[in-house]
């Protein structure tokens, strides 16, 4: 066979390989970052490999608290005085920063300052409080160092804009409350559903159950207390480190390809022996008819709002209702992309799918703004929720980039042409769906093995839940 030829179902696939081993793979979890440690490029990796791993991840546990108005006013105080003092340290290193004086991303010159400048703040937070603050305020520009390393590097899209951290304040220029706990100064008693913290001596009752604090051998870390501006409810978000244990195996590979109207295609390697493998859809239907109705209760609001009769005080209720639907949006989309993300990595480990191949748009502004893009279709973000629903399951998952991949066919390295119903003909007769095309030639350039025919499982994801939809027929590839 010639040199950049890989045999796939009889056919030579000619414009894929060569440069698939050229494509920058990315990890996207853990799993995906130790598989690239012990075995190099899973593309390459030949032979079978099995092995138990175990890995320390950070988690978040969220409970609602229930406040009286006694406990609203001192978590309002606090939270205030939190957040002055990010937005007072954050005004300081962004001048230094605008001024070409450097980046001072050290927790110590807030520290330093806690006699002089934010004495107040000090005796309100308390040592170990006010210390848990400045170090929040030093991850945050450490952050901002580590992507303007990466943007000088190469390694950010060109979409993407590096912006030093900013203040927490809303959209009317009131600052916005935040609490920050360091890891022993609180303290969560399940059994009574209170959450206690220890420099104030104070008892808060909370509502939710635990998911890592409960497993063995977490480590609780920072506690951070946020109010919801929108639902008008204060939540506790926990900082949880566990560890989780896979046994990484050299499985079935399976590529994955996000869209719009089809939200996730999956393809898999055969699972069995007459070479037919197993694609999922998830369409992105509900998602489209979430964006168009707020779009459309949004679009009223901003009418009303351009009225120039409309008084000062009604003007601000309509500006709390647009709020409020940007916010439904947001959760809804959000709550989508979860339930979507835990279905869809449930089904690969009932397949016995190892390593997960997505498929991204790099170098393309996917997520710039627009109508249908950074509002609803927000792929990244679906990425990372993919990524770490399969890092909880303990399946490595990679990214690849996408580009070309609905253009060739994915059976002959042909061009193709896009007909109705978003099937694609390439000249030898191939027919097919798009979204499944591309899916087989991103698990073709992670170095998987394009199956013969696939069985396809169709699904529509909601913020509800994932309704399965009846398939007849198998669809050849």
């Amino acid at each position: 066979m010639p040199r950049g030829e890989n045999a796939v179902g009889g056919h030579a696939v000619r414009g894929l390989e060569p440069r698939a081993l050229e494509l920058e793979v990315v990890p996207l979890n853990a799993w995906a970052r130790l598989l690239l440690e012990q075995l190099g490029d899973p593309r390459t990796s030949g032979g079978r490999w099995a092995q138990a791993v175990k890995a320390r991840v950070q988690r978040v546990d969220t409970f609602r608290l229930l406040t009286t108005p006694e406990l609203e006013d001192f978590l309002r105080r606090v939270g205030d005085a939190t957040a002055r003092l990010i937005n007072m340290e954050n005004s300081r290193r962004r001048r230094l920063f605008f001024e070409g004086r450097g980046i001072d991303y050290s927790w110590m010159s807030a520290w330093s300052r806690r006699f002089t400048d934010y004495f107040e703040i000090y005796k309100l937070l308390g040592s170990a409080n006010f210390h848990e603050a400045c170090r929040l305020i030093s991850d945050q520009w450490k952050g901002f160092v580590g992507l303007l390393r990466a943007a000088k590097e190469g390694r950010l899209e060109p979409w993407q804009r590096v912006r030093p951290p900013g203040y927490r304040k809303d959209r009317d220029g009131q600052r916005v409350p935040i609490v920050v706990v360091r890891f022993d100064n609180y303290r969560i008693d399940l059994e009574r559903r209170v959450l206690h913290l220890g420099y104030w001596n104070i008892e808060v009752p909370f509502k939710g159950k635990p998911r890592w604090l409960t497993k063995q051998g977490a480590k609780q870390g920072r506690l951070i207390i946020v109010y919801d501006p929108v639902k008008k409810r204060w939540y506790a978000r926990v900082s949880v480190e566990v560890t989780l244990e896979s046994k990484l195996n050299n499985g079935l590979k399976a590529g994955v390809d996000l869209g719009r109207e089809r939200l996730i295609a999956l393809v898999t390697e055969p699972v069995n022996e007459s070479g037919e493998g197993v694609a999922l859809l998830y369409r992105g239907g509900p998602l489209k008819a979430d964006y168009f109705y707020f779009e459309k209760k949004i679009a009223e609001v901003d009418r009303m709002l351009s009225d120039p009769r409309l008084e000062e005080v009604d003007r601000s209720v309509l500006k709390e209702v647009r709020r409020r639907f940007y916010e439904r949006r947001r959760r809804r989309r959000d709550q989508l992309f979860a339930n979507a993300a835990a279905h869809l990595v449930r089904l690969c480990g009932e397949l016995g799918v190892a390593v997960l191949l997505l498929g991204y748009p790099r170098g393309v502004a996917q997520d710039k703004p627009g109508k249908g893009n950074s509002n609803m279709w927000s792929y990244r973000r679906l990425e990372q929720r993919i990524a770490v629903a399969a890092e909880n399951r303990g399946i490595p998952a990679f990214e690849i980039p996408e580009d070309g991949t609905s253009k060739v066919c994915a059976r002959h390295g042909c061009e193709v042409v896009r007909g109705p119903r978003g099937l694609i003909r390439c000249p030898h007769g191939q027919v097919m769906h798009a979204d499944v095309n591309a899916a087989m030639n991103i698990l073709a350039r992670g170095g998987g093995k394009v199956p013969m025919r696939v069985r396809v499982l169709s699904f529509i994801p909601t913020a509800s839940k994932v309704i399965a939809v009846n398939v007849k027929s198998s669809n050849p590839a």
